[in-house]
């Protein structure tokens, strides 16, 4: 907590003052500002102003969203971006959206690059026995699948990739190697 003193009194700074007027209104409780401003132990003055701020920026974050991402010669690049169509809602919610509306159940292939992932088939020698059948085929046609001079098989680079997001969308396939094996 940064305090400045001016003509005698402690002043807290602004970021510091909403930290407390965050915590306090953490517990769900309705307040007046007076009530806010006792609880947190800010000025009046101080606690409206923070409560406007916080109002205004609520609003614009409904629908824009900061980006920060780092280059690789160590800046950071801010930017405020118009949040649209699926950025528009949370993380889970998109994913949720896309699941029902395009990926309802994972597919045939998806089931044995997770199970690949899962039984940790993830490079030459840790390749494991599969039957091979067409999906399996066309999986290592698609370089998803490499498979080992003694017919074992692995998840390249881009079926772990594949794989995980598959998990990230259908979680229910983390538990294939203890229920079923994909086959």
């Amino acid at each position: 907590m940064v305090k400045k003193v001016v003509q005698g009194r402690a002043r807290t700074d602004f970021a510091t003052a909403v930290q407390r007027i965050f915590s306090v209104l953490e517990s769900g409780e309705p307040y007046t500002l007076n009530k806010l401003s006792r609880e947190s132990k800010l000025n009046f003055r101080t606690v409206k102003k923070v409560i406007e701020f916080i109002q205004k920026t609520q609003r614009t974050f409904l629908e824009k969203a900061v980006e920060v991402s780092s280059t690789s010669d160590n800046m950071t690049i801010i930017r405020i971006r118009d949040r649209s169509g699926l950025a528009f809602y949370p993380d889970n919610i998109q994913k949720l959206i896309i699941k029902t509306s395009y990926y309802p159940t994972a597919s045939r292939e998806e089931e044995i690059l997770v199970y690949l992932l899962m039984v940790n088939a993830i490079d030459i020698n840790k390749a494991v026995s599969i039957p091979g059948d067409t999906k399996l085929r066309e999986l290592i046609e698609a370089e998803h699948v490499a498979e080992t001079a003694g017919g074992r098989y692995y998840l390249t680079s881009d079926g772990q990739m594949i794989a995980r997001g598959a998990v990230e969308l259908y979680p229910e396939l983390k538990s294939i190697t203890s229920t079923k094996e994909p086959w």
